[in-house]
């Protein structure tokens, strides 16, 4: 290869390099967190009975609310995340069947203008139209991971099973 040929090449290269690192530090960005997950001490609670609020150490708390309730299976329903006294920087929602695997389904909720988060969520039907979910509300907030658990049937309560 000529000499100036390489001279005329280097920028570009050097540009695309940068660029893939800038993709590759952005993308692990949302795994990599400063520090370990801490699992919140909540109350057994259930979604679709009413809010769910777990109490910060530290003072501050988050409530976690679906509606409508009962949460109808396969149609869209709407998470909304209220706080007090917390720095949050991203908020999650991870379902996970309890009784039958559907997999892992994972939803972000968004900033509302109003303060809080919130999303709207369909789950999949399981085949005897009502289904348990384990679910983790995961919070990334002043430095750190906060997850707190909590049960949801979605269809019909009576026949939940997956």
């Amino acid at each position: 290869m000529k000499p100036a040929l390489i001279r005329q090449s280097l920028p570009h290269v050097l540009i695309v390099a940068l660029l893939i690192g800038i993709v590759i530090v952005g993308s692990r960005r949302d795994f990599v967190d400063d520090a370990e997950p801490r699992v919140l001490a909540s109350p057994p609670c259930r979604l679709d009975s009413g809010p769910c609020r777990v109490t910060l150490d530290r003072g501050g708390w988050l409530e976690l609310t679906v509606t409508p309730r009962p949460v109808p299976a396969g149609t869209p329903f709407v998470a909304s995340l209220a706080l007090s006294d917390v720095d949050v920087r991203r908020v999650e929602l991870e379902f996970e069947g309890t009784d039958m695997n559907m997999g892992l389904f994972r939803q972000v909720l968004a900033p509302r203008p109003t303060g809080g988060f919130e999303a709207s969520i369909t789950l999949p039907i399981c085949a005897t139209g009502a289904m348990r979910w384990r679910t983790r509300l995961v919070v990334r907030a002043g430095g750190e991971t906060l997850i707190a658990p909590f049960d949801l049937i979605t269809g019909e309560p009576s026949r939940a099973g997956g």
